[in-house]
């Protein structure tokens, strides 16, 4: 019987390394977010591209939480650091998988997140 590794695809095979790359670094910071966003070359010790003084702001009207959190930092890391800070803050640990961020007219970063 032939090893999975070796029948899996080489775009599945890339997606394992890359979500067990995210994974293992979400350990080193006691993450309690998954980190979701692929295919986007996102390294964690890597600058961001948004700027100085960004802010996460995680915020649903069904479930009632408005939350914001500086980053404190230009990496990657530093943007989920602050993003599973906002999960955390905000009650809601069932949408745990940060899947993309996008500005809003204040400057924030709006989180989004999946199940």
């Amino acid at each position: 019987m032939q090893n999975t590794l070796e029948t899996i695809s080489a775009e599945d095979k890339a997606f394992f390394e890359e979500m067990d790359y995210f994974d293992t670094y979400g350990k080193t910071f006691g993450a309690q977010s998954r980190w979701s966003i692929y295919d986007e070359g996102v390294k964690m010790g890597n600058e961001h591209p948004f700027g100085d003084n960004v802010k996460i702001r995680h915020k649903c009207d069904i479930y009632n939480y408005d939350v914001t959190v500086p980053v404190k930092g230009n990496k990657w890391g530093d943007v989920w650091l602050a993003a599973d800070k906002a999960i955390v803050q905000s009650g809601d640990l069932h949408h745990i998988f940060i899947e993309g961020f996008e500005k809003n007219t204040n400057g924030e970063l709006e989180l989004h997140t999946g199940s």
